[in-house]
């Protein structure tokens, strides 16, 4: 039980739970009134202490490199590596957050000790965060200049009404009412309620700056192959303890990929993949900067759905919210496998942009302790636990096609297109050595230039990591 309860049960809502009555009711005799309706039993909630959040991203395409490091944040070296080697054909990516409503016993202090399975060294510290410091001065305002001009729906040609052009300057002046009023059936998202600073008396998340250096010599990359499967345990000073298992289908999503692109004679771009188990819909969008600078910024924005939508197709959302944008039509059912990037959003896209899919999946939660089967009791929650899953991927896109960096850079799966097995040790790392010689790297994916020769520095090939070849290299 929590310390200061009732102070806590006076300021917090009650939870409606009917109790159903057993019984048979007797027939009225004629002409007598009806009897009153049996009256419900409302169980009281108090909400609970402490609340947990763990999201848990399969990226691909250029998103492969977000398990390279730290929770999603790849190392110089990393990137260096990815730039000579290639991308991974897929990566994982995980968010932590805590909020509780205590205080500390001393310093702020919360880790998470994960299942073995998911390849973690040592317990991943949260670090709360410093209050932020109020600045000196008032920047200068200038009024922004540019332009938004929105599409939406998948097909090779834009819908009716479109594009919705919102210029920053009629906005400013009041001047956009035709197109905000067709704008104004636009669908935004409700995404997954986490814990924040704002909402919690003590926070904690990561990944973050590790500023007082608890995860050193933390290895979390996640890589694939590993699991979430099992025990998770959550302690610290500031919350109590959370412990939960997550079972073995509740693990990172399989990666998003493509089946199937190609550009349509309409100049269109049509995209097909391969079905999610585990997705309950998906979201495609395209950001293109026709042009951003210090002072003016015009971007053409494009989603899938059906009808305008302003969210993010990269965020969080609980199945429900899923379901509510499927029937808003503004997430394609989890049956679609097939999409087509219209020819005026991609003739924007003549300098290069950002393709967005999300396969939005399942979720686990837990509340300890369970509801009390007797209405009378109060619920008296300790904490609350969410993972929330999903799969996501970004390509670039072009009058051209869908760039794949990934198979552009060379990257694949472990293992696959190595030389005859068969081969003598000798042969078999000459040839592979060839292999990584002539395989492109990320640099050299890129159009338009090469990375590393603008940094002065040539193209390195590693010596080939295969364990036949180390001990080649040892005799």
């Amino acid at each position: 039980m929590r310390t200061s309860l009732a102070v806590f049960a006076a300021a917090v809502p009650v939870l409606a739970v009917t109790a159903s009555l057993s019984g048979l009711a007797q027939a009225p005799k004629a002409g007598a009134k009806p009897a009153p309706a049996a009256a419900t039993q409302e169980q009281q909630v108090t909400p609970p202490e402490s609340r947990y959040w763990m999201g848990a991203t399969t990226g691909s395409g250029m998103l492969a490199m977000s398990g390279m490091a730290g929770g999603g944040r790849p190392s110089m070296g990393s990137l260096m590596k990815m730039a000579t080697s290639g991308l991974p054909s897929a990566g994982h990516m995980i968010e932590l957050r805590l909020g509780t409503t205590l205080a500390p016993t001393g310093e702020p202090e919360a880790f998470h000790t994960f299942p073995a399975g998911a390849q973690v060294n040592k317990p991943i510290y949260l670090e709360t965060p410093q209050p932020g410091k109020s600045e000196s001065g008032t920047a200068a305002y200038k009024a922004p200049k540019g332009q938004i001009t929105f599409y939406w729906g998948c097909g090779e040609k834009a819908g009716p009404g479109q594009p919705v052009i919102l210029t920053f300057d009629k906005l400013m002046r009041g001047e956009n009412d035709p197109e905000l009023q067709a704008l104004a059936a636009s669908v935004s998202a409700r995404g997954v309620r986490t814990p924040t600073v704002t909402n919690s008396k003590t926070y904690g998340d990561w990944p973050n700056a590790d500023r007082r250096k608890r995860n050193k010599d933390l290895e979390a990359t996640f890589p694939v192959g590993s699991t979430l499967a099992g025990q998770h345990v959550i302690e610290g000073t500031y919350t109590p303890k959370i412990d939960f298992a997550l079972p073995d289908d509740k693990t990172y999503m399989e990666p998003v990929r493509y089946s199937k692109t190609a550009v349509l004679p309409s100049g269109a771009v049509a995209l097909s993949w391969n079905g999610q188990a585990r997705a309950t819909g998906y979201s495609l969008g395209v950001m293109a900067p026709e042009k951003v600078d210090d002072e003016s910024a015009n971007i053409v924005m494009w989603s899938s759905a059906e009808r305008p939508a302003t969210f993010v197709q990269m965020e969080h959302l609980t199945p429900a919210e899923v379901k509510r944008l499927i029937d808003l039509k503004a997430v394609l059912p989890p049956t679609t496998t097939d999409c087509a990037v219209p020819a005026e959003v991609v003739k924007a896209t003549r300098n290069g942009s950002m393709l967005m899919f999300t396969a939005y999946g399942d979720e686990a939660t837990f509340i300890h302790p369970a509801r009390p089967a007797d209405p009378k009791v109060t619920w008296d929650q300790e904490w609350f636990a969410r993972v929330s899953f999903k799969a996501a991927r970004m390509d670039m896109i072009s009058p051209e096609g869908v760039m794949d960096m990934t198979a552009m850079s060379g990257g694949s799966e472990a293992g696959k297109g190595k030389p005859d097995p068969s081969l003598s040790d000798e042969e078999y790392c000459a040839a592979l050595a060839k292999q990584e010689a002539e395989k492109p790297s990320v640099a050299d994916a890129i159009p338009g230039g090469r990375l590393l020769g603008r940094f002065g520095r040539k193209k390195e090939t590693p010596p080939p990591s295969d364990p036949r070849c180390a001990n080649l290299k040892k005799k």
